[in-house]
This record gives structure tokens, sequence and C-alpha cells, in this order.
């Protein structure tokens, strides 16, 4: 049974009920207890129980006012009684039910409304987080999502570019864009969106669940061979190599994730000093981190 023949029923049960007990406690005037219940169901249920409602009314209305409950023998009066009950049906299912009818339509437009604004928003919070060149999170996502990262085991690795001005020095920043958006999505299908985030220029920023030295190296090693495979918009390789600086070790204290930002960034620029095209990695130690000379990195979440 549907929803619309469930109100039907319910409607005419209690109609019914109603009817039964103006006849039992011979109410004088019964219409108006059974135009109340038509009323109430009209406007809870809409046409289809109004004229559910108003049938029922109408007939015993009928026995009611009929000479010995005929159905076809009336008094004048009581003839004008019929008339005037029946206008009452009629009237009460057009202007109720329209009315039922207009607010379940405004109800189903707020519903719409809301879903229309439920994606808008949705459509509006990725484009708030995420970098529109590259694809990935950028930092205002970063401080977003920084207290979900507190009490996990993770690896906090930033990498950039190798000699990235040179790249746009040579090829023009076209090329250097088209450089930092294939990075973006080489990191997206390496690491997954969820974890990667531009930093700023040519920095990025991978921030992932703890995973064993082999299979992290394997990821670092899948990344390598997607960027070393850029290409220009005509097809023409581009040599590029990036370093990456890494730590690893669980978020205790409030600051230990500022803490470690900081060390991969050391980590990135020792790399850099080795002679780039490399990754440099170490274990997380938070007295170390707090030695290491305060970067501006540190106020960027």
């Amino acid at each position: 049974m549907g929803v619309e023949e469930l109100k039907i029923c319910i409607t005419a049960s209690v109609m019914l009920i109603l009817s039964f007990l103006v006849y039992i406690f011979r109410i004088p005037n019964p219409n108006i207890i059974l135009l109340t219940g038509l009323a109430l169901f009209t406007s809870l249920y809409g046409y289809g129980a109004g004229v559910t409602g108003g049938i029922i009314t109408l007939i015993y209305s009928m026995f009611f006012f009929s000479v010995d409950n005929s159905f076809i023998h009336y008094e004048p009066v009581n003839f004008e009684k019929i008339i005037i009950i029946a206008f009452g049906v009629i009237m009460n299912i057009a202007f109720i039910g329209h009315l039922k009818h207009k607010q379940l339509e405004a109800i189903w437009k707020l519903k719409e409304l809301n879903q229309i604004l439920k994606l808008d928003n949705s459509v509006l919070e990725e484009a708030t987080v995420t970098d529109s060149l590259t694809g990935v999170k950028n930092r205002f996502a970063f401080r977003r999502d920084y207290t979900s990262y507190e009490r996990r085991n993770i690896i906090v690795m930033m990498l950039d570019v190798d000699d990235f001005k040179t790249i746009n020095d040579t090829y023009g920043h076209t090329v250097g864009d088209l450089v930092l958006k294939q990075m973006g999505e080489a990191l997206i299908d390496v690491f997954g969106k969820a974890w990667c985030y531009r930093y700023g220029g040519d920095e990025f920023l991978v921030v992932t669940d703890r995973m064993d030295d082999d299979c992290f190296n394997s990821l670092t090693a899948k990344l390598a061979e997607r960027i070393g495979t850029f290409l220009k918009d005509d097809g023409t390789p581009i040599g590029v190599n990036f370093s990456g600086g890494y730590v690893y070790g669980t978020v205790r204290l409030g600051d230990d994730l500022r803490l470690m930002l900081r060390s991969a960034d050391h980590n990135l620029y020792e790399a850099k000093k080795a002679g780039k095209n490399r990754f440099v990695g170490k274990e997380y130690s938070h007295i170390y981190a707090e030695r290491l000379k305060k970067d501006p990195i540190d106020t960027g979440v």
C-alpha cells in the first residue's frame, strides 16, 4: 500500500468512526463535526483525503436528514441543509486542498533549494581548499586538516622541483605552470589527494599515515618516474627532477606537527645541499626539531 492509499484509508476509517459516534449519540447537527473532520484531513493529507472525507460526510448527511433515513425523501428545510452541506464540502475541499497543495509545492521547492545549496556549498568548499593550478589541496586546507593528524603515526614530507627557476627562465612561466600542474597530478596519482598540499610556489607537502620503508620507497620511486616523464604541450620531454625531505613519527604534543614540518623542511634543505634529486629522511625528534633554526614555514599553520 502506497502512502496516498494509506492516507485515504486513515481518513475513511476516522470519518466512519465519527459518523458512527454522531449516530450513536444522536448529535443534533452532525454535519458540524463531520465537516470539522473533513477540514482536518484535507489540511493534513490534501485532495485525496478531502474527497474521501467529503463523500462520507455527504452520505451520512443524506442519511441523517432524509425522511426515515431513506436517502431519497427530504423535508424542504432538510433538503436545503443537504444543499448547504454539499456546498460546504465542495468549498472545503477546494480551498483547503488548494492550500495544502501549495504547501507541498513550497516544501518540495525548499527541498530542491536545499539540495542546490548543499551542492553549491560542496563545490565552493572544494574550490576554497583546492589549489586551482595543481589540483592538490592548498595551505588553507592544511590548516583545516591540522588537528586531524593529532595522535597519529605519520610521515611528513616536503618536496619541490629542482632548479625550478631555471625551468621558468629556459622555457617560460607557461611551461613552469605546466610542470607544477603535472607535479600535482603525479602526487595525487601516487599518494592520493587527501594527503597532498601545495605549500607555496614549487613547494609541496605530503602528510600520510606511516608505512613501512619498502612501501614508502616504492611510492617515492614511482613519483620520481612520473615526474621524469613530464612533457610540454607539444610533446617535448622536460628534464625534471625533485628533492624531498621527510620525517616520520607520532604527533603526541600540540606543536609536534609544526616541528615535524620544520624538520622535513630542514631535511629538504639537506637533500638540496647534497646534490638534489634525492630524499633525506629521519625519525622525528621533538628535542632535535626545537633546536633547528626557526623557519618562516612555522608561521604557515
